[in-house]
């Protein structure tokens, strides 16, 4: 024992009076002075520019240095490990720093196009963000995070989502539909989950055309013809390609990245088809069949753009004004579609109102074109009287909800042997809509009948039970909570 006291001394000796330190002693029967408690140490963030990703790792030729923001984001969140700029790309504070610039810089961008920002979350008041939250090839938002995965493997090595704008931005998209349309979150609607993930991906483009140096970039890739695939069109470019170097060429996969927003395919009733499927068909799984609509988005502004460019306006300007209008458009459309199992036709004939009451029917033939060719819209017979609209916002809505258990309400017969979620309690929002322009003259309507709405739900319902997507598993995205269906999140 005193070998060890004798150590201690002499280590301590070392650390005090070896380097200079000036030593207090304590007088013999003094009282001991009380610990002081220590300071908590204090987060230091430099004020060094941040070095950013503008788009996706895999154009590494699309990095600019950005100042760190000064301003508290509005809604609020928290990134870990934010230290501020002037750390390198690969380490986690570097990390940390691309994903805090795509959130302030694509909440700011998205807020100008709408009368209603986005300013809180829809159920947390301060968003946590996870910049490396464990190992996956995923990334998830779940109301109260957005949670970015890293993922290593022999033939690509390591990976971190959190490196791309395209995949942080599309978690967002999903957050800020949440913040609009909270009744989406739940809907037991093969439609609404997909449409969920196309707007994510269509958050992805406009934050990737809210950079000129990203779209003079596609300008160059394409020689100004956006119909042939370009650095906005392809979303997740790393991501893509280390699924496909892993899957292999026979797989289906893309090889140049996750989705590609150019595509031909055209609406069916999911629930007619597969519960998965390879990239170049379509399935009833939310983001392949999300990809109709992310089709018809990158088609729209297609259509813009070279409407405007055909005018003798430049081509950087023309990209502007396409991008300008159909956020306008969309970020209108989303606060009002009426949620119901005919989900993508509703948001279709919201855009086309958004086009008549936003820009005087300006594109409104050519919009519609787009979607009656990708069979999203159904002919309908013209209504000869509707309610008159005495509100500001030009739409008269319907709202309807109910929960039910289907296992009550079946419309076809069960083709799952003993399916325990037809005794879940599910929610089936049937909502409807008479749509006006600025005169308040009627200009369509958007209605859905009960059976369409249970069958609707029955699809739902026969996917969720098929993929095993309901558990008490935090991994599947719906779980049964005191006897209702109720999602946990979206990846």
């Amino acid at each position: 024992m005193k070998f060890i006291d004798n150590v201690k001394k002499f280590f301590g000796f070392l650390n005090s009076e070896a380097k200079g330190a000036i030593v207090l002693r304590r007088r013999p029967g003094a009282p001991r002075p009380r610990p002081q408690p220590q300071e908590k140490p204090r987060l230091i963030v430099t004020d060094k520019p941040i070095e950013y990703i503008l788009n996706d790792p895999e154009t590494r030729n699309l990095i600019s240095f950005v100042p760190v923001p000064t301003v508290a984001p509005t809604p609020n969140f928290s990134v870990q490990n934010y230290k501020g700029g002037g750390f390198p790309l690969e380490s986690f504070e570097g990390q940390a720093a691309g994903v805090v610039v795509t959130l302030s810089h694509t909440i700011e961008f998205l807020n100008k196009y709408t009368d209603k920002p986005c300013r809180k979350w829809a159920a947390t008041s301060i968003l946590s963000v996870l910049p490396r939250a464990g190992s996956d090839l995923n990334a998830y938002y779940d109301r109260r995070h957005l949670k970015f995965f890293s993922f290593t493997h022999e033939r690509t090595g390591t990976m971190h989502t959190c490196e791309s704008a395209d995949i942080v931005s599309h978690e967002l998209g999903h957050a800020v539909l949440d913040f609009y349309r909270p009744d989406m979150w739940s809907a037991a609607f093969l439609e609404v989950a997909a449409f969920h993930e196309a707007f994510g991906d269509f958050v992805a483009m406009m934050k990737s055309l809210s950079h000129d140096e990203v779209s003079s970039y596609a300008l160059s890739q394409t020689g100004g013809d956006f119909t042939k695939e370009n650095v906005v069109s392809n979303l997740a470019e790393q991501m893509g390609k280390v699924i496909y170097s892993i899957s292999g060429p026979n797989s289906g996969k893309n090889p140049n990245c996750l989705r590609c927003a150019i595509n031909n395919f055209k609406y069916v009733n999911p629930g007619t088809l597969p519960e998965d499927a390879p990239d170049n068909q379509l399935a009833a799984e939310c983001h392949s069949f999300a990809r109709i609509f992310v089709g018809a988005f990158y088609d729209i502004f297609v259509m813009i753009y070279n409407d405007v460019k055909f005018t003798g306006v430049s081509e950087i300007k023309s990209v502007h004004q396409a991008r300008d209008t159909i956020l306008r458009y969309v970020m209108k459309a989303i606060q009002f579609a009426p949620l119901n199992a005919n989900f993508f036709e509703s948001m279709s004939r919201t855009i086309l109102w958004a086009d008549v009451t936003l820009n005087d029917w300006k594109y409104h033939d050519r919009i519609q074109n787009i979607f009656f060719h990708r069979n999203m819209l159904t002919p309908q017979v013209k209504m000869l009287s509707a309610p008159s609209c005495n509100n500001e916002d030009g739409i008269v809505s319907i709202q309807s909800s109910k929960c039910i258990k289907l296992g009550d309400h079946l419309i076809r017969i069960q083709s799952e042997v003993e399916n325990p979620l037809y005794d879940v309690e599910v929610e089936i929002p049937q909502s409807q809509a008479y749509l006006y322009d600025n005169e308040k003259n009627f200009v369509d309507s958007i209605m859905v009948s009960e059976d369409e709405s249970l069958s609707g739900a029955q699809d739902m319902i026969s996917y969720l039970y098929k993929t095993k997507s309901v558990s008490d598993d935090p991994m599947t995205p719906f779980e049964v909570k005191e006897g209702k269906l109720v999602r946990t999140h979206f990846i």
